[in-house]
């Protein structure tokens, strides 16, 4: 793992991002599986969901809130958004709870305990000043540069949207979330 600054302070632990460095064998094996599994997925996320999905674009969705956005200054109409910026989510997402996901999205059983084993007693060495510090195991969240993590956090993120908008389930998702509101 090689540790690349984000902003702030340096000195601290926190203003560094910890990236995983994956083999060229492990990152095809990462794509294969990532069309597999939207292959089984695909249909069933929202028309809403543009994120990491193919014929998509996030462009589309940026056009389509500005319409609105628009629309409702011209119809001097009350706008409410959300913004919400998830806080170290790959560092922080659960396992168990990605592999419940897959499963409930129908991923057959044999891809989902392929990626499981991959994180399975995962161990880590950081790359401090040109040397390899003591192994670590790593017990939480899913790898930076990993080929899957953004579309399991899709999965994430469409789960929790697709529950908390239904008749009043508990989403279940623990993490730090910051919210901003525009009127």
């Amino acid at each position: 793992m090689i540790k690349v600054p984000k902003k702030g302070d340096l000195r601290n632990c926190d203003d560094y991002r910890g990236i995983t460095l994956l083999s060229i064998p492990g990152r095809v094996s990462k794509r294969v599986f990532l069309n597999r599994i939207k292959d089984f997925v695909d249909a069933q996320l929202r028309d809403q969901q543009a994120g990491f999905r193919k014929a998509r674009s996030c462009t589309d969705q940026i056009a389509t809130l500005r319409i609105i956005v628009e629309q409702s200054i011209e119809w001097n109409s009350s706008l409410h958004t959300n913004f919400i910026d998830y806080e170290k989510v790959f560092d922080t997402m659960d396992r168990t709870t990605l592999w419940r996901l897959l499963r409930h999205y129908g991923v057959p059983e044999k891809i989902v305990n392929i990626i499981q084993n991959s994180y399975d007693g995962l161990h880590c060495k950081i790359v401090h000043g040109g040397q390899l510090t003591d192994s670590f195991e790593v017990k939480t969240g899913v790898r930076h540069v990993c080929l899957l993590s953004p579309f399991l956090f899709l999965l994430v993120i469409e789960w929790i949207t697709k529950t908390s908008t239904s008749q009043g389930r508990s989403m279940g998702y623990s993490g730090q979330i910051g919210c901003s509101w525009m009127i």
